[in-house]
């Protein structure tokens, strides 16, 4: 089973509009509220794509219902803290005429360690030792820098491979921990390496760096171009066609959903190419995933 875990989700309310510009005023073609944070997308693409998946972390408020009211009716299994707060609402505009994006986020509500100690004794009782577990997103303002750090060495032992996808000082901290696979995009490794890392080598050296750490994998989206893998046996440069998207919310969610679900059936190629499709298709509104794989090619970097 996959184990998702996000301490800090959100209501995403997402609206689309003609065009932004310098008039002050935009025309909405479309508006929609969904179920959002990094860990519950991941979560709703492996579902998706048949795997049994298991969502939790902390949920409050009315907000809070809407977001188990949209998994239970997504047939997602889940579970969450509840929290005395609302949990936060997060808006993202689309500009149809220059395909850009624009993220308004809410930091999120309090939230303190008596929840979180609660969320470890729940996560105790249900991870299994095949189960992979992967922790998402921000967490809530209260929290210290290292509360992945914590997460994760109260866990590791119970699970197949603890995944970690964050940003900030809960990416540097929860590295001290050793997850078993990091998914950075290239904005949130320049700023762990404190450097531009403008090239290719100097990237996979510092995925490199990552991996001598105790890390097994590093996959790093880099957005239009594709992504970067980076183990110490394999290093794989992934290469995306130019497409139409309408959105990139969650497109690294749907990258890591895709290769988490593909790896333990596949080989590593296969996976890789597998997930990149997944997210393509998530992000363009399409569902021709095999077209989509054959148009992505994929690089030993190595050879």
């Amino acid at each position: 089973m996959f184990i998702t875990i996000t301490l800090n989700p959100a209501i995403d309310t997402m609206i689309f509009v003609d065009k932004l510009d310098n008039q002050k005023h935009a025309n909405v073609i479309k508006k929609q509220k969904v179920a959002g944070g990094k860990g519950i997308n991941i979560s709703k693409v492996l579902k998706q794509l048949n795997e049994k998946t298991f969502a939790t972390g902390f949920l409050g408020g009315t907000n809070g219902k809407f977001i188990s009211k949209e998994l239970s009716k997504l047939h997602i299994d889940h579970q969450f803290i509840n929290i005395e707060g609302n949990t936060r609402e997060n808006i993202k505009i689309f500009d149809q005429f220059s395909n850009e994006s624009f993220d308004i986020n809410d930091q999120g509500p309090s939230c303190d360690m008596n929840h979180f100690n609660e969320l470890i004794i729940l996560l105790k009782s249900l991870i299994k030792p095949k189960d992979v577990v992967i922790i998402s997103g921000s967490a809530p303002i209260d929290f210290d820098a290292d509360i992945y750090k914590i997460l994760i060495k109260e866990i590791k032992h119970l699970a197949d491979k603890i995944i970690l996808d964050t940003s900030k000082a809960w990416f540097k901290e929860g590295l001290t921990a050793t997850p078993d696979l990091i998914k950075p995009n290239l904005e949130e490794l320049k700023e762990y390496a404190n450097q531009q890392l403008d090239d290719e080598p100097t990237i996979i050296k510092e995925a490199l760096k990552i991996c001598d750490t105790g890390v097994s994998e590093v996959l790093v989206s880099l957005g239009k171009i594709g992504s970067l893998y980076v183990s110490k046996k394999h290093i794989y440069k992934i290469s995306v066609p130019d497409i139409k998207v309408y959105h990139t919310v969650g497109a690294g969610d749907a990258l890591l959903a895709g290769f988490v679900s593909n790896v333990k059936k596949h080989d590593l190629e296969f996976a890789l190419k597998r997930a990149t499709a997944i997210s393509l298709a998530y992000i363009a509104h399409r569902d021709d995933i095999e077209v989509l794989h054959n148009l992505i090619t994929i690089q030993d970097m190595k050879a």
